[in-house]
């Protein structure tokens, strides 16, 4: 199995916290922020940079699921630009939506639903945080450790950080929080209590477009379709029902999801 921390992935992992490191001393970040972006962007290459100097088998493991915590470490980073919300760029997001849910019926859709139908899509979007690993599980299993792991990182990784690196200059709110279009919450859905609860304490509370949701649930249903269309396919329906429930339950605004999938696609054509 090629490591995943090959010439792409370890440069494109590298470029991208030296293009945080930049921006936190560019842009008008408070010191705090600032410091803790510097020390954190610094800390993490050094730790790269060594662990690509590591041999043994051990340690290949590690450099192969090392990039499911660079997604969640740049995430994070990511989220100390967020300074206020662009009034702006949240009403033409929220344009979409009107569109959506008022002229095409979405609101009556999920009013009329049944509560089985919501609860799944719940439950689809409670379902990003273990789709990363388990694609990359599926891929390893399905090419008998064959996998070219660089190849598959690259396209997941190149996904997430285009979504994440559109933060500190597009920032806006969640419809959520706004409180536009919650007509999911007329009905007693179950699963979002416990979306609500890993939202509050695992993330930055703040919106992200194009939305990394859905960015990397369709790129990792893209990178194991290229081992496995069937397997692909699976994931593909996880990567719909991931859309589909961050629009209907506020999480994204339409227009994040859709720009998540094309980024998506994006790098898979040009990366995979």
């Amino acid at each position: 199995m090629e490591n995943a921390y090959g010439p792409l992935v370890f440069a494109g992992t590298l470029a991208y916290l030296a293009y945080l490191f930049v921006l936190a001393w560019v842009l008008a970040l408070p010191g705090r922020r600032r410091g803790l972006v510097t020390v954190v962007a610094l800390a993490d290459a050094a730790w790269l940079w060594w662990l690509s100097g590591r041999d043994g088998a051990a340690w290949d493991i590690v450099r192969d699921w090392q990039p499911l915590l660079q997604i969640l470490l740049c995430y994070w980073l990511s989220g100390a630009f967020f300074v206020r919300p662009m009034p702006a760029a949240e009403t033409w997001l929220a344009r979409g939506d009107r569109w959506l849910f008022d002229r095409v019926g979405l609101s009556a859709w999920i009013d009329r639903s049944p509560r089985i139908v919501l609860e799944i899509l719940e439950l689809a979007y409670l379902s990003v945080y273990f789709v990363l690993p388990l694609g990359f599980a599926t891929a390893l299993w399905l090419a008998a450790g064959t996998v070219d792991a660089d190849r598959y990182w690259r396209v997941v990784m190149a996904a997430e950080l285009a979504c994440y690196g559109v933060l500190p200059w597009i920032q806006t709110r969640t419809p959520r929080a706004l409180g536009d279009h919650l007509h999911i919450e007329r009905r007693p859905v179950a699963i979002r209590r416990l979306n609500s609860l890993v939202l509050r304490h695992g993330s930055i509370q703040v919106n992200t477009f194009p939305s990394g949701h859905a960015a990397g649930a369709m790129a990792t249903a893209l990178a194991v379709a290229s081992i496995s269309p069937a397997a692909g396919a699976i994931f593909g329906v996880i990567a719909a029902g991931i859309v589909v429930g961050s629009i209907v339950g506020r999480y994204h605004y339409a227009a994040d999801s859709v720009a998540g999938v094309l980024v998506a696609v994006a790098a898979w054509m040009l990366l995979g």
